[in-house]
């Protein structure tokens, strides 16, 4: 009995360091000895209830290691009790700062595509008036485009040529109607001419006389077609630009409210856990607004 007794304070020295269904089993495994020591004896027969007086100090010594071993069981479920306890504070203290981490990631996604949304929102604000109606300096600029494209298609090697030597003339002298129909006429009539006009305009300067009356009829058409080609055009740039730039604001709102989603997502965990929920940074979709601390640079409040 002292070997057993010996046996069971050296498991309750290492009780902290081995798991309670293990302390249990060995616990258990003790009393089986202790039991078959004993001689497996029924109740009515068992010495520990029915002892002679010489058997009395035996008795004693075996109710108090019976006393010990419930003592021990107790003391090692209470410990196991607690263990799991600080066990599970801990996994939840755990837990609730990885979803703070996450939270304070969303929120500072947000603020790095908010940036986006204002970058484009003052694209959408930008006033660039449209064409509507051709001043001197608007058909200054649709001749240069129509012989900018003459150069970049390769029907003149030089499209300043067009128009003659521009020196000592503004922009809006240099570059008019009359000056290209006379210096670049050759490029006009590869556009309206007839097939015998463009092949003799390949080959050299074209003059008024050299052309038949139906192409001189075209002439005033054609004009007026270089600039409805280019207010068309320029129009069309600064609409297509608007249309992107509120595209970009739209798909950058909705990264907004996906990260909003997403940290209302993180703060309905803590709710489950029982932890607080502090303010923060958050997108409003209706509003179409980031509302933000801006006096405490507030991310997400708390520690």
């Amino acid at each position: 009995m002292e070997d057993i007794q010996s046996l069971m304070a050296c498991l309750d020295d290492i009780s902290n360091k081995i798991g309670d269904g293990m302390y249990l089993d060995m616990a258990n495994k003790l009393k089986r000895i202790h039991n078959k020591l004993n001689g497996d004896k029924p109740f009515h027969e068992d010495s520990f209830y029915y002892s002679s007086d010489e058997e009395d100090s035996n008795s004693d010594d075996d109710s108090e290691y019976e006393a010990h071993i419930r003592d021990t069981v107790d003391r090692g479920r209470a410990v196991a009790q607690a263990t799991r306890e600080a066990d599970e504070r801990a996994r939840r203290e755990v837990s609730i700062q990885i979803i703070r981490d996450h939270l304070l990631d969303y929120v500072r996604s947000m603020h790095q595509v908010w940036v986006d949304v204002q970058k484009w929102e003052k694209e959408v604000k930008k006033v660039i008036p449209l064409i509507k109606r051709m001043s001197p300096v608007r058909k200054a600029e649709a001749i240069h485009a129509f012989c900018r494209k003459c150069y970049t298609t390769g029907k003149v090697e030089d499209d300043a040529a067009l128009i003659g030597n521009i020196s000592g003339y503004t922009f809006r002298e240099a570059w008019t109607w009359e000056r290209l129909r006379y210096h670049g006429l050759r490029a006009i009539v590869m556009e309206i001419g007839t097939e015998e006009e463009i092949e003799k305009a390949k080959r050299k300067n074209m003059h008024c006389d050299d052309l038949c009356l139906a192409t001189l009829r075209k002439l005033p058409a054609f004009e007026k077609k270089i600039y409805n080609d280019y207010q068309y055009g320029y129009n069309e740039e600064i609409l297509k630009n608007r249309r992107e730039a509120n595209a970009k604001v739209r798909e950058h709102e909705e990264s907004m409210q996906r990260w909003e989603m997403c940290a209302r997502g993180e703060e309905d965990k803590l709710r489950e856990l029982g932890a607080r929920v502090y303010d923060r940074d958050r997108w409003d979709a209706e509003a179409h607004d980031f509302w933000v601390d801006d006096i405490n640079g507030r991310l997400v409040n708390g520690p």
